[in-house]
Order: C-alpha cells, then structure tokens, then sequence
C-alpha cells in the first residue's frame, strides 16, 4: 500500500493550492501550505482568503481519515470556525475522533507559522457503503494509488 502522504500529492485541487500532506498515520495527519499572493483575499497585503484554510483543513482531515480506512473517504460535511485572519504561511493538524463503519469525524487546527490560531475545524467523512460505482471507484482515480 502507498503511503498516504503519496497519495494525497495526486490530488490536483491540494496540488494546485500548494497543500503538502507531511504526515498521515494512525487517525492523525499534518499538512502545510505556503501562503502567496495568488491565496491572498487582499490585493497588496497578504491575508488568506478564508477558502484556502478551509481547503487545507479539509484535506488534512481527510488525510487523517484515510490513514485509518485505507479506502477513499469523501466530505460529507465540514463546518470550520475562523479565528485570526491567516498573514503567514499555514499548518493543519487533524485528529480523528470517531472512525465509524459508515462516518469518521476529524478535528482538525489550524495554525499560522508563528502558533497563532486561525480556525478550527470539524469534518465528516464518508467510511463505508463504496459498493456502487462512483467518482471514487473509477480505476483511473485516487482509488487505485490507495491500493497500490
């Protein structure tokens, strides 16, 4: 089986962001992401638009999920609050906290490079019930990277 940091670099949307998964294992992941200009809400001072952490918290949480499944584990739901506007480079941290036959649930913080909160997060994600064909199965996706 590939290693799930491997498999979450074959993601375009997080590759496009800058998303790094650097850490995925046993219900637990971290990832970072770079901060630029082409991130930023404000055009001539750098402030993440609020998507970017979302998307990070997301994938992040996923990681985690997918660490202990071993499957594809699509977002149900995620609701995330925002604490600190994000000016420097960003660092998720997620933790799951139930890994159901159905729905895992990931707490998922993140962080600015100098420890300053910016949002917490609390995704659910899809565990079980994959028997039909879907956008997660086709051979030619993600799946057959986790299988490897």
């Amino acid at each position: 089986m590939m290693d799930i940091t491997d498999i979450m670099e074959h993601i375009p949307f997080a590759r496009h962001l800058g998303i790094d998964v650097i850490d995925a294992e046993e219900g637990y992941a971290k990832g970072q992401l770079e901060l630029t200009n082409e991130l930023s809400s404000n055009p001539g001072h750098l402030i993440a638009h609020g998507g970017v952490a979302f998307a990070l918290a997301d994938t992040v949480g996923g990681a985690a999920v997918v660490s202990l499944n071993h499957t594809v584990t699509p977002t149900i739901d995620m609701r995330i609050d925002y604490l600190n506007p994000a000016t420097t480079d960003l660092i998720a941290e997620a933790e799951v906290i139930r890994n159901g036959d159905s729905v895992a649930v990931a707490e998922v913080d993140v962080r600015d490079k100098n420890d300053t909160e910016i949002a917490s997060a609390r995704g659910i994600y899809k565990t079980g019930d994959h028997d039909g064909e879907s956008a997660w199965t086709d051979s030619e996706n993600i799946t057959s990277f986790i299988e490897q």
